[in-house]
């Protein structure tokens, strides 16, 4: 770790004022404050529907219902852990607000700025008061090589170009353009997805055709047609005919689809079509039958490790749940791990670990409607929570590295504290680990942290600068924006194992604009294409390193502390702050009257007698990637 905890050296660029440094954290707080209000709507319509659906079959199936009503409760946790989230994030906006840094915002309310979670907007969004104007700009004004080109992104490349007309000749429910398909018919596209004599299937148009279908189509539907599709194929073979095509080439497909789209198969119906259609193609040959063989064994592979996934991670919110209502035990992470590398490794390792279990599928499901004219039923609705799981997993580093700071009572230590997580940004940024950069970032300009003028005194200017440069969102986040390109051209040319994890929430956002700057269909009523393709090269550049095998070993004890550790509230945040170094206007003397009188003392709160903390948690069952091999 870096030494230098004294004045800032002769010379050093001045970091900014705590003002400004604040306007960074409510930049950054601010787009994960929108982020998590999408997920936490998201999550209420869910829980919503199954109300609604088991108030209308409290008469019925006993059985059902009693299913029902324990996917109720899991429902119900799930929403109230992220709505606890946004509240955190919310009272950090307020916090800013009352020390006078940014103009106090109206209460927000369910449908606050942000228009319903979905796609089907207007083809030019309509503007609103939120940072999605000011961060994103429409997509049509990016350039369409600031695409880096990684091994997945290649593969959503579009064909190349050939003689082909505008329009299909045989059908006018394809539109072509330059050869590449830009709009057709849902029926049309869905063709598509099976070679014949006149087009070979293509990976890049399966992955994105599948991704998007469902704006329009629950999956075991589609799933339906491409199988009457195939039994037409079959019958128009004749009777003598020992030929396999149609089978070898829905054998393709389905593999396909398993391989990118596993979790739709967690649906009993696409399970059962699954188990029809590769029965009858097993029986045709014994290259069938090996492949389908194959296909299935790694379906099962895929199913049962985001199952031991989300049991696992249950049992870490558990844990961390229950250290967050009583949170006696004082942190000290320098206890744990002293090395700003070595953290900067194992946040790596957690980044991976969830980015992995991320289904490209729940981005749409997250951030679209359900299908067109059909009204959602909680079976189709997204059963993963992975997502949302990434994005928790941002708000807590950030709230750690707060409460790490905070909770120190001694000026050296808590300087030594923000020297530390400086180091390990910056060794997070070696790594192309941004997500992590950001969270440390958006923790270290949290008003409690950012208010504590002495400590930061004792700080190197040049470190916090350099963190405040590249945090900047000044012409939509260039500075980071540049940096990412950079980092996967290196990635994509590099033998060595490299990995990138970009900032989750700004890509979403990116996600969310695009959805919002396209509309779904053409004035002719065809589905654009073209939306599809755009959609899908954004969600492969989100997950394209995501199953990089990393060259460190992991620490389990570090991996426990950072995922387990109880972090403190807002107020508590405050209360601590101003404990350590005195309010100094009205506006921060009135709020700690108000602090104490809520909570009393905070070293008594959290006992700070008490011992440094020691792992607990069984160590042998912490949450693992299956594809990152234990050293």
């Amino acid at each position: 770790m870096s030494s230098g905890c004294g004045e800032a050296a002769e010379g050093e660029q001045p970091a900014r004022r705590p003002s400004e440094q604040v306007k960074f954290g409510r930049d950054l707080f601010s787009l994960q404050l929108e982020v998590t209000e999408k997920l936490m709507e998201a999550e209420e319509k869910k829980l919503k529907v199954l109300k609604l659906e088991i108030e209308a079959g409290r008469h019925g199936d006993s059985a059902a219902t009693s299913s029902k009503a324990k996917q109720l409760q899991a429902q119900e946790e799930n929403y109230m852990r992220i709505k606890m989230q946004y509240e955190r994030l919310y009272q950090e906006m307020k916090d800013i607000a009352v020390a006078g840094l940014i103009q106090k915002r109206p209460k927000m309310k369910a449908s606050r700025s942000l228009p319903a979670i979905g796609l089907g907007a207007k083809h030019t969004p309509r503007p609103r008061p939120s940072l999605f104007g000011h961060f994103v700009p429409p997509p049509e004004t990016r350039s369409p090589d600031s695409t880096p080109q990684t091994s997945t992104s290649l593969l959503l490349s579009p064909p190349p170009p050939s003689s082909s007309s505008s329009v299909d000749p045989n059908s006018e429910e394809v539109v072509y353009k330059d050869g590449v398909v830009v709009a057709g018919s849902l029926d049309g596209l869905i063709s598509l997805l099976l070679p014949s004599q006149t087009h070979q299937i293509e990976q890049s148009y399966v992955f994105a055709f599948v991704l998007c279908s469902r704006l329009f189509i629950q999956p075991h539907q589609l799933l339906g047609r491409v199988t009457k599709i195939f039994s037409s194929l079959q019958k128009q073979q004749p009777s003598s005919s020992t030929d396999s095509g149609p089978a070898n080439k829905i054998v393709e497909l389905l593999s396909e689809w398993a391989e990118m789209f596993p979790y739709d198969f967690r649906d009993e119906r696409m399970m059962r079509s699954l188990k029809d259609v590769t029965q009858h193609c097993a029986s045709l040959s014994p290259e069938l039958r090996r492949l389908v063989g194959q296909l299935q064994a790694a379906l099962v592979k895929k199913l049962s490790v985001l199952d031991k996934y989300e049991h696992i991670l249950a049992q870490v919110n558990a844990v961390s749940m229950e250290r967050l209502i009583n949170p006696k035990t004082q942190v000290n992470i320098l206890s744990v791990c002293d090395s700003p590398q070595e953290l900067a490794q194992q946040l790596t390792h957690i980044e991976l670990e969830r980015l992995n279990n991320i289904g490209p599928e729940e981005f749409i499901q997250t951030f679209v409607r359900c299908p067109e004219e059909t009204e959602p039923l909680y079976r189709d609705m997204k059963k993963t929570s992975n997502i949302e799981a990434y994005v928790e997993w941002f708000n807590r580093l950030s709230y750690l590295v707060a409460t790490e700071i905070c909770v120190s009572d001694k000026k050296r230590n808590r300087a030594k504290l923000l020297e530390f997580f400086l180091d390990t940004a910056a060794e997070c940024r070696k790594l192309n680990n941004f997500n992590s950069f950001m969270a440390i970032s958006a923790g270290l300009f949290m008003s409690p942290v950012t208010r504590l003028k002495r400590t930061r005194s004792k700080v190197s200017s040049s470190k916090l600068h350099t963190i405040e440069a590249f945090v900047d969102p000044f012409s939509n986040f260039s500075t980071y924006r540049h940096a990412l390109v950079s980092a996967f051209a290196q990635a994509s040319k590099s033998r060595e194992k490299m990995c990138v994890v970009p900032f989750f929430s700004l890509l979403v956002k990116d996600l969310y604009f695009l959805n919002e700057g396209m509309s779904n269909r053409l004035p002719s009523g065809h589905i654009r294409f073209e939306k599809c393709m755009a959609l899908a090269r954004l969600v492969s550049q989100i997950l394209a390193y995501k199953e990089t095998v990393l060259p460190f070993s992991r620490v389990r004890g570090v991996l426990n502390y950072l995922m387990t550790i109880p972090i403190h509230t807002d107020d508590e945040l405050q209360l601590a702050s101003f404990e350590i170094e005195p309010p100094e206007n009205a506006g921060e003397k009135k709020r700690f009257q108000e602090l104490r009188m809520l909570l009393g003392s905070f070293g008594q709160r959290i006992g700070r007698s008490s011992s440094v903390y020691s792992p607990t948690f069984p160590p042998g069952s912490l949450p693992f990637s299956p594809i990152q091999e234990e050293t």
